[in-house]
């Protein structure tokens, strides 16, 4: 019997709950084995079973069947990842029962699959009600019937809960989430129903209601959550952002009615954050995008990062005018998606944990490209952007120090530059790493520096060598009544010179804008007047032409 059967580790899982079932089938043989508590709870012939997906297929209620088979199928083929749905299955007693099923295929080398593995959780042991808030859980939309009834559903989704958590903690987190579900209930027509969905999100669903009243109900939660006062006395303002979809028009089952609810309040935080956005082919086809975006970016990841390819941009010396380096910038290309830009696949990679992998990708590459240089044109100021995320990673600070001394590099020419500052968390942690990096001799920019939290709560904790600004300061200088931008960059200039650090000024756009920096007193300058970002082989020919001016 093969050896993914008989092990501990099914054994374990097998036996940790009475409302939990584990199968696992060989794919190969076409055999699976499932627990004894699934065995004896659904009346099945054996542990072992051959063709258990037609005989399992014979349990699964009839109204649910379709739903069942079109998952399996999805992930079988390699549509989906996981195997991820919920429907009611028949016990030994005839009577049928609640479950949600889990699973995943494993793929050979040569993606063929050969192991489906999984597990089933009866829900209908699980709690009617939300242990926090009191709400119904999302158990109870299996009893709301979406096709003769009619009306709205709204799933609700606070901006940014993450970093309230950070900056006051889990149980300030929790009392928010009390208090807010409490202003939902009271807001809510009484034929309506509330109910927990997940984390920060509240499923409001508004049987026999219109438009207008939903969106009367909508603008009293936004203006509610703008200010919640704690216990103590504090007031903390929130913004929120909804997902809708119209029932039965647009779904008339739980399943879709999810599935569309959750990617319109997707697209509501990406694109249009603090609004209400109604479900809409638009974003069924970003939805459709970003599915084949994700799996273009993982097969190019698999094959030896092919698709991604680093750009350059100058630094210009403002007294020389000079280029002294440049900041490599990461481009991609898919086999299918080929217009994809930063701000979208970035987000992709970051969403799903391959940015760690391209992050380090980008290093290497950066790094290798300095050492490919030095010879030719000196020693060229290179730098990448890691976020947040990346830094965090415990093994970065090992690989950069590897990175470097592969190929002979000196880490004075590399620098790191930290994107998305208001996503810093622990900044004394990352403090630490930046110190031991900078002993190093590897240069530290904090990126974007003006907006949002990238500002002076960051620079206070954050040792640093350079200060990026921020090119929105930058970009309109040269028009009529942007004094003030002026009064902006002058001041944090003259900041970054009293406290040591050297300074970049991004977004340089024109000459006019050009000739304003220019006299300002800024380290480096970087903008398209100078050049947008290119490929290597052009950003050599602006080395070459530079060399021959210079002679």
């Amino acid at each position: 019997m093969s050896d993914v059967f008989n092990n501990e580790l099914f054994e374990a899982f097998a036996s940790a709950s009475d409302n939990v079932y584990i199968y696992v089938c060989d794919m190969k043989t076409d055999i699976s084995r499932w627990s004894k508590a699934a065995v004896d709870y659904f009346g099945l012939e054996g542990e072992y079973i051959e063709d258990a997906a037609n005989i399992w297929g014979q349990h699964v209620h009839p109204d649910d069947l379709k739903v069942y088979t079109e998952d399996i199928a999805d992930v079988f083929s390699g549509t989906k990842k996981y195997h991820d749905c919920q429907y009611r299955a028949r016990n030994a007693s005839g009577g049928y029962v609640w479950v949600e099923c889990k699973g995943s295929v494993i793929r050979d080398a040569e993606g063929n699959p050969i192991i489906f593995a999984g597990l089933m959780t009866r829900i209908d042991g699980q709690s009617k009600y939300d242990s926090l808030t009191g709400l119904l859980t999302t158990q109870e939309l299996h009893y709301f019937d979406f096709v003769a009834q009619s009306g709205i559903a709204l799933l609700i989704g606070m901006d940014g809960f993450r970093k309230i958590i950070s900056n006051y903690g889990y149980n300030i987190g929790d009392e928010i989430l009390i208090k807010f579900s409490r202003e939902i209930s009271d807001l809510c027509n009484p034929q309506w129903k509330v109910l927990r969905f997940s984390g920060d999100e509240f499923l409001v669903i508004a049987f026999e209601s219109n438009l207008q009243e939903v969106t009367d109900f909508y603008e009293k939660i936004c203006r509610e959550a703008d200010v919640i006062i704690l216990e103590d006395g504090r007031k903390v303002g929130i913004s929120v952002s909804a997902g809708g979809v119209f029932f039965p028009q647009d779904a008339d089952n739980r399943e879709v009615l999810i599935n569309k609810l959750e990617h319109s309040l997707e697209y509501t935080k990406n694109n249009r954050r603090g609004d209400m956005v109604f479900f809409s082919e638009e974003i069924a086809k970003k939805h459709e995008r970003g599915l084949v975006l994700r799996e273009d970016l993982r097969q190019c990841i698999k094959n030896g990062f092919k698709g991604f390819e680093l750009f350059f941009q100058p630094f210009i010396n403002p007294h020389s005018h000079t280029i002294v380096g440049c900041e490599c910038l990461l481009r991609w290309k898919g086999d299918r998606i080929k217009d994809s830009y930063p701000m979208e696949f970035i987000k992709v990679l970051e969403d799903y944990g391959d940015i760690h992998e391209v992050g380090f990708w980008v290093m290497e590459q950066a790094i290798r490209q300095q050492a490919a240089w030095r010879d030719i044109y000196g020693d060229l100021q290179v730098s990448f952007n890691v976020s947040y995320q990346q830094f965090v990673d415990d093994t970065f600070e090992e690989r950069a120090i590897s990175c470097v001394e592969k190929y002979g590099v000196n880490p004075k020419n590399i620098i790191i530059e930290l994107t998305e500052s208001c996503q810093v968390e622990d900044p004394q942690e990352l403090a630490t790493m930046f110190g031991r990096l900078r002993e190093q001799g590897f240069k530290i920019a904090l990126d974007d520096f003006g907006t949002a939290y990238a500002s002076m709560e960051m620079l206070k904790c954050l040792p640093v060598d350079y200060v990026k600004v921020e090119h929105s300061f930058i970009r309109e200088l040269s028009q009529p009544g942007h004094d003030i931008d002026y009064v902006i960059v002058d001041s944090l200039l003259e900041m970054c010179k009293r406290l040591g650090y050297n300074s970049i000024i991004e977004g340089v756009e024109n000459s006019k804008v050009a000739d304003i920096v220019g006299e300002m007193n800024a380290t480096l300058l970087q903008g398209y007047h100078y050049s947008r970002p290119v490929c290597r082989k052009d950003f050599e020919k602006q080395l070459d032409e530079g060399r021959k001016r210079s002679l």
